[in-house]
């Protein structure tokens, strides 16, 4: 008889330790590398900071005083001669008296003497050019030089401080916006604040896991090593939302309240101004768009939701040739949307359009789709029905069959006919996938854009009449360059997205079957 030895539970693989040290490795190196790159890039940011103020302000110190001496000395004169008198003489040496101020300060020569060196050489070539043997020039030298000995101190200490406010409202943050691409190193210059912000993340998580790594217990070790190790696979798309989702919606947010924006990070100053601009500025198509849109989205979801319920529900049975029927009708969702919108283009041409050939065999006129404003958006939604529906159908058919059949059977038992099993079984059994199949339509009518393009050749209807939002925010973007507005308008259009979405959930809230 054989013994029966104790159950002993299987060691778990003693994996805690290396994959803290792993992190902690990675997650240390990786912060000091970012840390280095922010810092080199702070460095190389100051320094063009330190250049760029000083270049700055010896520019405004010089320039001041010359325009100062210029007012001055062309303020004595009593008519436009002697004005010329004095112009002449100060071009004559303004610029050599300019450089030579403007090398005395690089030398590290103080404001003051340098700025009075380069006035008293230009109040001396004021009067230059002025002849002491005629009376009038005479006393207009003498005029001159009374006016500019005066205001010396004067003119001096206006330069100094005109120049030293100025140059003292400038930030490391302007400096950085105006560094050009071409510069070396650009990208650690531009983005340094963000390395250094992510260096010392990485760098903080790197010691806390390098921390409980060698001073914290076995079962915290477990309980820490449990938390990250599903991190490690979700870290590059929580990465991914971040950069290419998170992101863009939050500086979408923010440019939307930056008037005059410009993509260099320029902007006049925060407000509604935007907002202001793209709902009751001059010439704005915005009301018009967010018509269209609304009767757009208003037609053509409840259409194309109720054409996709029956198609799915035909589609559904067992009958021959289905799946010929379901290929030609999924074909669109791997069709360009550039080849279809030309084909459409060809139907609904007046003269050999498909859909006015099959008017007339009903006696009916032809239409101008494409030309006439009057059926601009008839031809929008048609186009927008056919196109929505390959997907549409894909959800209703998924959902159709989801359905337990021992409901049809028990119908049928009871001698329900089929248009009763319709609205009785099918309808309120498919209402949460019809609930999702509207949102999901009026969001993407909501963005329409696409049949705009490929019916009207890129332009907004014949006569700029079937403006959408999408095509608005277009517009503003690549034709008006006016990056704050169209982020206004975008976020315009996020407002009633979701409040249409909430309102809808509101509703199916009312209809959805247990």
């Amino acid at each position: 008889m054989t013994e029966k030895l104790p159950f002993r539970e299987p060691k778990r693989p003693r994996r805690r330790g290396k994959r803290l040290m792993v992190h902690f490795v990675l997650l240390t190196a990786l912060g000091m590398l970012l840390l280095a790159w922010g810092i080199y890039g702070r460095v190389q940011l100051h320094r063009i900071f330190d250049d760029r103020v000083t270049k700055n302000h010896m520019e405004l110190l010089v320039t001041k005083t010359s325009d100062a001496v210029k007012a001055a000395a062309e303020a004595s004169a009593e008519d436009t001669a002697q004005r010329r008198l004095v112009s002449n003489g100060l071009s004559s040496k303004k610029r050599s008296a300019e450089n030579a101020a403007k090398e005395s300060l690089a030398a590290g020569e103080k404001d003051e003497d340098a700025l009075a060196a380069l006035y008293d050489t230009l109040a001396n070539a004021a009067v230059s050019r002025l002849d002491e043997g005629d009376e009038a020039q005479a006393a207009l030298k003498d005029r001159v030089t009374e006016s500019l000995t005066g205001q010396r101190e004067e003119i001096l200490a206006g330069a100094i401080a005109a120049a030293e406010a100025a140059t003292g409202g400038v930030t490391l943050g302007d400096i950085r916006r105006d560094v050009s691409r071409s510069e070396s190193h650009y990208a650690s210059i531009y983005y340094s604040t963000v390395l250094l912000w992510t260096g010392a993340v990485c760098l903080i998580l790197g010691l806390a896991l390098g921390a409980v790594r060698f001073f914290g217990g076995e079962d915290f070790r477990q309980k820490v090593t449990d938390i990250v190790e599903p991190m490690d696979y979700l870290l590059p798309f929580f990465f991914g939302v971040a950069v290419f989702t998170l992101y863009p919606m939050v500086r979408v947010f923010i440019m939307a309240f930056q008037e005059r924006y410009k993509l260099t990070g320029e902007f006049s100053g925060w407000g509604l101004g935007n907002f202001r601009d793209v709902l009751y500025g001059v010439n704005t198509k915005l009301p018009q768009a967010v018509g269209n849109t609304f009767v757009y989205v208003l037609v053509t979801v409840p259409v194309s939701t109720a054409l996709a319920l029956v198609l799915a529900y035909l589609l559904n049975q067992k009958i021959r040739g289905r799946a010929i029927f379901q290929t030609a009708y999924f074909l669109p969702m791997v069709t360009s949307a550039t080849a279809v919108g030309l084909v459409w283009k060809f139907m609904f041409h007046e003269h050999y359009g498909v859909i006015n050939w099959i008017l007339s065999l009903f006696g009916g006129p032809k239409l101008a789709w494409l030309t006439n404003p009057a059926f601009s958006m008839a031809a929008m939604i048609i186009y927008g029905v056919w196109d929505s529906l390959p997907f549409t159908i894909i959800l209703l058919i998924s959902g159709l069959q989801n359905i337990d059949g021992h409901y049809y059977t028990v119908a049928r038992v009871d001698g329900a006919k089929a248009l009763r099993i319709f609205f009785r079984i099918t309808v309120p059994l498919l209402s949460p996938t019809i609930g999702l199949v509207l949102i999901i339509n009026s969001i993407s009518a909501f963005k329409v854009f696409n049949s705009v393009v490929v019916l009207f050749s890129g332009r907004p209807g014949p006569t700029y009449n079937m403006y959408t939002m999408t095509y608005y925010i277009y517009e503003q973007i690549n034709g008006n360059l006016e990056y704050g507005r169209a982020a206004a308008a975008s976020l315009i259009l996020f407002v009633f997205i979701f409040l249409f979405t909430m309102l809808q959930r509101l509703i199916q809230r009312k209809w959805t079957y247990d």
